[in-house]
């Protein structure tokens, strides 16, 4: 498996990096985000750009102002995929590429990479637009009803490889054990049979927070510890988070 430099950052080596996403909805309540992170907690951030009400731009030069070398990841979560946005296509690419010089990475749904028009498949070249500007593209897909079993997980992971993104990241909804068992059988089958990149992969809700921590035994380069309010289900708070990563590498 190749591994990516962010910054300083090496994905896809040694211990899994731990990500805050910050949620805010205004420029005071990033302000009481952005103090709510230990630095010594986390290894980048990322922006739900979905939550944040204001302009996205200074905001994000505050981030930085506040993270000093840390990289950070741009995310526009849609309502299809558990997010807060209705936005059509013209105006997420727009928004992604107006936030390029700004952040390091940038969260794609795969979903928004083909949609129709006038009866006909279009194919989104965001991934390729972004990466001619020096972000690093997550090529993400998300199921907030369940699980699916852990060879269509698998196909799914290797659509996005084909896609040519970056990182790979699939994220589930578990509702009983065995779900949280297809996505951890699925994520160690992609780490030891066909992942030719750094991936990540969890199950979200209390009974995921298992992969989350298990992150080192599945192969994810990065999990997510929330600090002070999460993005998602079954976020552990970063320093407990970092605590056991450190148990367990």
């Amino acid at each position: 498996m190749n591994t990516i430099k962010v910054r300083d950052l090496v994905l896809g080596d040694g211990i899994p990096k731990i990500c805050v996403p910050i949620v805010a909805h205004t420029s005071d309540e990033l302000e009481m985000a952005l103090d709510a992170i230990d630095p010594s907690s986390c290894d980048l951030v990322e922006f739900r750009a979905d939550f944040y009400f204001e302009e996205h731009i200074p905001a994000l030069k505050k981030i930085r102002e506040a993270m000093y070398n840390r990289p950070i990841i741009y995310t526009i979560r849609t309502k299809e995929e558990g997010g807060e946005l209705e936005i059509d296509q013209d105006a997420y690419e727009a928004w992604n590429l107006a936030a390029a010089p700004y952040v390091d990475m940038a969260d794609i749904q795969l979903l928004r990479l083909s949609q129709e028009k006038e009866g006909r498949t279009v194919h989104s070249n965001i991934i390729p637009k972004l990466q001619e500007k020096g972000v690093k593209v997550i090529c993400s897909w998300h199921d907030f009803q369940g699980t699916p079993k852990a060879d269509d997980l698998v196909r799914v992971m290797l659509t996005m490889q084909e896609e040519d993104c970056d990182i790979p990241k699939l994220a589930v909804l578990g509702r009983d054990r065995r779900d949280v068992l297809q996505l951890i059988q699925a994520s160690v089958e992609m780490k030891e049979k066909y992942a030719d990149r750094p991936f990540i992969t969890m199950s979200m809700g209390n009974l995921g927070k298992i992969s989350r921590a298990a992150c080192m035994f599945t192969g994810s380069c990065i999990t997510f510890g929330m600090a002070g309010q999460g993005s998602a289900p079954g976020q552990i708070p970063a320093g407990e988070l970092k605590e056991i990563l450190g148990i367990l590498r």
